[in-house]
């Protein structure tokens, strides 16, 4: 049996005949040739994930040195890992139009298990990569172990978090957002730490977008990690330009302007990662939220905070926009109007259906980009807080939070990322008041390589978050989630030197919550 892409017309007609005729081709393995950027695989199913790669000659070319014509690329599944057992084989083409790059939406497989994959094209053979389909809807599951990982600048780190996180046991990766940045920092102390260069200049076309993720990609490290497990993935404002809010940029340009770097960005995003076509963008539109189901432990909501938002809040005069100004609750009153959306209408229904129905596995994990917990924060004036996090749609935050609040369990767990360090806390039921029930717990992941965030004015913010356990912005890395049925836990895994490519990794703090008592404890 032969699966196709969707868009697979000339493939689709003659696969049969081409998966014969190139497999009996000899072929050379090669990290380099035209798979340069590696393979991965993504958003796994019960019977089945998608397979990524895009064929590149040349990784800072705008085409990627590839031509306008389409490429036919063999690809196969298979049961072990020298891939002898061959379940599932076909053949795609690696478009112009979309960069090359390759989505195969192999179904057919069998639910809870590993398989092996790979490409071939051009007489090439593709690395060899491991991927795991879903345990199936309703299975009983004991356990799940995963990594949620963030924030990873170019410039400001090497990956050996990644590395390392491929030679854990993990059955998927989820990654929450800022997978490129679009643009370094020029201040002084963003100089200091800065560790390798980026050669490409501040992106604003499809042809930008496209050479910027193929330079992250070229990284061994983060190849690695993609070729060893599946990833969920969303975006964030830096995979776009950094702090937009649906159709409006800092420093205001037209909306047809940004609309259009918006379409260029999104589609280089689904261009180069392992994400279904129903994900494949329209233009400055796509359909990034989504539900994923591992049997009966783990029902998984991943959000969209970027496309559909309504304007920050109180922006500052341009040009000094800067996300790290803080505001007080009597300098926004903006910030708290119901009229405000994180997520937008169509979103908010949905996940108002999700968190209202009942419940489809023993935990409810959210996957989002933000900070989800109110995290008060200290200045001149009294207590501020970002108008770029949740705290700039205070009516929205509490929507979300009141339809968490009455689902009959606590048996919520809300992951974020975005501000470059770790967090433990717990979701207060009133976001106006820090003290009041606990409702979910909450994680912060860190960062893989980004900047670090303002360690010192976070500590000193500490007494004013009664909610909040824990925060470090002085390490890199990522957080391992290992959900069992009676509880959930968190691990704090850094590197000791995120200049050093192949640094070792340490456990900074660890974190437990347990099934229907919402808070967090260190363990």
């Amino acid at each position: 049996m032969t699966s196709y892409t969707r868009r697979d017309t000339l493939a689709g007609a003659i696969g049969i005949g081409l998966s014969t005729s190139l497999a009996t081709t000899p072929v050379r393995a090669s990290p380099d040739g035209i798979f340069k950027l590696g393979i991965a695989s993504g958003d796994p199913w019960p019977d089945g994930v998608v397979l990524w790669t895009r064929l590149v000659r040349d990784a800072l070319a705008a085409d990627g040195g590839m031509g306008e014509a389409p490429v036919e690329v063999v690809w196969e599944v298979a049961r072990d890992e020298r891939l002898r057992d061959v379940v599932r084989t076909g053949v795609t083409l690696a478009m112009p139009e979309f960069a090359h790059s390759v989505h195969v939406e192999v179904g057919g497989l069998e639910p809870g298990r590993s398989y092996w994959y790979r490409f071939r094209a051009e007489n090439t053979e593709s690395p060899v990569g491991r991927t795991r389909t879903a345990p199936a809807p309703g299975q009983q599951v004991s356990r799940l172990r995963f990594a949620a990982a963030a924030c990873q600048h170019w410039m400001y780190g090497n990956w050996a978090a990644y590395h390392r996180m491929a030679e854990d046991d993990l059955d998927f990766v989820l990654h929450l957002g800022d997978y490129i940045y679009e643009a370094p920092s020029s201040s002084q102390a963003a100089v200091k730490q800065k560790v390798r260069d980026v050669p490409i200049d501040v992106p604003k076309t499809l042809a930008d977008y496209r050479r910027m993720h193929s330079w992250y990609k070229t990284d061994p490290a983060i190849q690695t990690a993609h070729a060893a497990f599946p990833w969920i993935a969303i975006w964030d404002d830096h995979d776009v330009e950094n702090d937009y809010a649906g159709n409006h940029a800092p420093g205001r340009p037209p909306t047809a302007t940004f609309l259009r770097q918006r379409a260029a960005a999104y589609q280089a995003y689904w261009e180069h990662m392992p994400l279904r076509n129903a994900q494949r963008p329209l233009g400055p539109d796509a359909l990034l939220y989504r539900r994923l189901a591992f049997g009966d432990l783990i029902d998984l909501v991943m959000l969209d905070e970027r496309q559909y938002r309504s304007p920050l809040a109180c922006p500052p005069p341009a040009p000094k926009l800067d996300r790290s100004r803080l505001v007080s609750a009597a300098e926004c009153a903006d910030a708290f109007s119901p009229e405000r959306t994180m997520l937008g209408l169509d979103q908010e229904s949905w996940l108002a259906r999700c968190l209202a129905e009942p419940a489809r596995a023993r935990w409810l994990l959210l996957g989002q980009q933000l900070m989800f917990s109110p995290f008060e924060r200290k200045m001149k004036s009294g207590i501020g807080f970002s108008t770029d996090g949740w705290g700039g749609y205070a009516a929205a935050h509490q929507r979300v939070v009141d339809l968490i609040a009455a689902r009959p369990s606590r048996d919520t767990v809300v992951l974020g990322g975005d501000i470059h360090g770790f967090v433990a806390s717990n979701v207060p039921s009133r976001q106006q008041d820090l003290r009041s029930e606990a409702v979910a717990a909450h994680i912060v992941c860190g960062t893989i390589s980004s900047r670090l965030g303002d360690h010192k004015g976070y500590i000193e913010s500490l007494p004013d978050n009664p909610h909040i356990q824990f925060v470090d912005a002085q390490r890199h890395g990522y957080t391992r989630c290992t959900f069992t049925r009676d509880r959930a836990s968190f691990e704090f895994r850094v590197v000791d030197d995120v200049r050093d490519p192949m640094s070792n990794l340490d456990t900074l703090a660890a974190f437990e919550t347990e099934w229907g008592a919402a808070g967090l404890r260190r363990v």
